[in-house]
């Protein structure tokens, strides 16, 4: 009888002498193999289900959690050698995609720049140390270029982002340094902010040119700031390394002097300045909400942004950004929630101040779908409308902790003040211009009845013109100009004689000469109504010209005629001809179509009426 033999399964990776695992598409681990439990010290059980950046024992690069995204987003292998603060080494990475996941292969390099030993190499840059790039000139050939860098503004960084902020952005600017510098140069940090590069030869401008395209590949410590300085001089096989050193040392002074090392605040108040210029120059909320989001994420190193619109017991978010690689914040766009369930949304709500927690998941009001989406660090300011909270802007940091500095604080505090006044002012000149228009309408409606117009002429054809005008893609402002232009646009009939604006059959030469000046009179009137701008002015008096200049008054031909007359002369004749008039039937819709396709290149911008073809037959298909 048949011996009962029981088997183990044993995983291929696990025969494998290096670390091997996999993550899913929210970065937690699926897989560990035997090598990494050893490794790393852990139980299977320890890991699996949880996120990398949790469950591995130190703290993970940046350089490799941005490898990590980008893989799961494109989803292509790639390849990158790091500096291991646990393996004291150079380790390769490769990072394969799979099933909208990855695997991973980590493995000691046996190569280590020199075949120095690991205490050779500074633990946070993987860059040579000043003792160990000292005794790798011993056994260089000359000539060298020598360039000495230092990085703008780490002590603003620190005081924005907190000392791990600042460790962050060293390290990813020694990354950069690292990846472009040829592989026989030698990098060292030389102090805390400091770095030296020798590169073979006496070529100045290749090393300058290097250094610059790194430099303004890499996020810079403020915004219009770049990352580092250098400065360069050649060393020479007869010059002392302390002098060419100093050459290198005073060019760097030089343009440091040039750049003019300022404080945080005076930074921070630069910045602010030109976020306030910025918002100036949008006209949509959305815009100004969407700007000041991705502001927000590029100057105090978030991963993700939300403006949360509260709306009585109910919260929802309506604008969103995220930085690369990194998971669409949830819940979703424009889910309503509790108000009483957001955590520290509802804190700021409450008690109208900014809310915020380093370590997030410790904190009593967090919320638990954002624990389980691993945000580690939070920050929620209130943003008041009329002395009351309305809205908050939330900032996270993904599976990473994030220093909540004071100074973050205050930029938060700086930009829900300047967006409030923003949207304050919006929403003034909103009513102002609703009211303003509802008059408009108004006189529109008086204008038809006086004309035997057939009523809804005005409303209908302004609508269509607001329609097709943003289907060309103009702005908010421009669309609101049209708008206004399409209500007024027969202003003028009010100076034209009864007898001749109601006159049942054809004009004379005479009175059609009278008729024409409608345009230059309601002109003449509009300019008379304050705040209209020149774009409403150019409606009312140019929709009757045509594109092959047989038009009137002015004769314009093509593109001298201004868009939003062009835009509007094709939405009014449409109306017109679908319209029942005393002197004429309605036409149908497809016959309407069929003039107006006629007519351009003679009456009708070409290209407009292509759009508004393309935007009829759209609205057939979704009607």
């Amino acid at each position: 009888m048949p011996s009962s033999v029981s088997h183990v399964t044993v995983h291929p990776f696990d025969r494998v002498e290096d670390i091997m695992f996999s993550l899913d598409a929210n970065e937690r681990l699926t897989f560990v193999n035997a090598f990494a439990l050893k490794a790393w010290g852990k139980e299977l059980h320890e890991l699996l289900g949880r996120t990398y950046e949790d469950a591995l024992p130190t703290k993970a690069m940046p350089e490799v959690m941005t490898a990590f995204r980008r893989v799961l987003n494109v989803q292509q292998r790639t390849e990158l050698e790091v500096f291991g603060d646990r393996h004291q080494g150079w380790i390769g990475i490769i990072i394969y995609p799979d099933h909208g996941g990855l695997t991973v292969h980590v493995r000691r390099l046996p190569r280590s720049a020199g075949n120095a030993m690991s205490t050779d190499f500074d633990a946070l840059t993987g860059c040579l140390t000043r003792t160990a790039f000292i005794q790798a000139q011993r056994t260089l050939s000359f000539p060298h270029v020598l360039a000495v860098i230092d990085l703008n503004l780490l002590k603003s960084v620190n005081t924005l982002r907190g000392h791990s902020g600042g460790d962050a952005h060293i390290r990813t600017v020694a990354h950069a340094l690292r990846e472009a510098v040829p592989a026989e140069a030698l990098i060292c940090r030389w102090g805390g902010d400091e770095f030296v590069i020798l590169t073979p030869g006496h070529d100045q401008r290749a090393l300058q040119e290097l250094l610059g395209q790194t430099n303004r590949a890499l996020p810079g410590p403020m915004q219009g700031v770049e990352a580092f300085t250098a400065g360069m001089a050649v060393w020479e096989v007869e010059t002392a390394y302390e002098r060419a050193f100093a050459i290198a040392d005073e060019h760097l002074q030089l343009k440091k002097e040039q750049f003019r090392e300022a404080t945080p605040g005076e930074h921070e108040i630069d910045s602010f300045v030109t976020f306030s210029q910025e918002l100036e120059a949008l006209r949509d909320p959305g815009d100004l909400i969407q700007h000041a989001l991705n502001r927000l994420l590029s100057v105090l190193n978030f991963d993700q942004a939300a403006y949360v619109v509260i709306d009585g017991n109910e919260a929802f978010f309506s604008h969103q950004a995220q930085g690369e690689g990194v998971p669409v914040a949830q819940p979703a766009l424009h889910v309503r929630m509790a108000l009483a369930g957001t955590g520290m949304i509802d804190t700021a709500h409450r008690t109208r101040t900014t809310a915020w927690s380093t370590d997030y998941p410790s904190t009593p009001d967090n919320m638990s779908v954002m624990v389980e989406q691993g945000v580690k660090s939070a920050i929620v300011t209130p943003v008041l409308s009329q002395g009351h909270v309305t809205a908050a802007i939330v900032l996270r940091a993904v599976n990473r902790w994030q220093t909540i500095t004071p100074q973050m604080r205050k930029i938060m505090e700086l930009t829900a003040l300047r967006l409030e006044h923003a949207l304050e002012l919006r929403r003034t000149v909103s009513e102002v211009r609703s009211t303003l228009e509802a008059g408009m309408l108004t006189l529109g409606i008086v204008l038809e009845a006086r004309d035997f117009e057939t009523s809804g002429h005005t409303h209908r054809a302004a609508t269509m013109a607001e329609q097709l005008g943003e289907h060309l893609g103009l702005n908010t402002t421009d669309l609101h100009h049209l708008r206004q232009g399409a209500y007024l646009h027969d202003l003028g009939k009010l100076c034209v004689p009864d007898e001749i604006l109601r006159k049942p059959g054809r004009l004379t030469s005479e009175e059609w000469t009278v008729m024409q000046s409608h345009v230059v009179q309601g002109h003449d009137l509009a300019t008379r109504i304050a705040g209209l701008s020149e774009e409403t002015l150019q409606v009312i008096r140019s929709h009757h010209e045509r594109w092959d200049g047989g038009g009137y008054p002015d004769g314009l031909v093509g593109t001298d005629i201004p868009l939003n007359a062009r835009i509007f002369a094709v939405c009014d004749v449409y109306d017109a001809l679908i319209s029942e008039r005393p002197y004429k039937p309605a036409w149908s819709h497809e016959d309407a179509l069929s003039e107006i396709a006629g007519q351009s290149g003679r009456q009708f911008d070409p290209n407009i009426v292509r759009a508004f073809l393309s935007l009829m037959e759209r609205s057939r298909l979704t009607a």
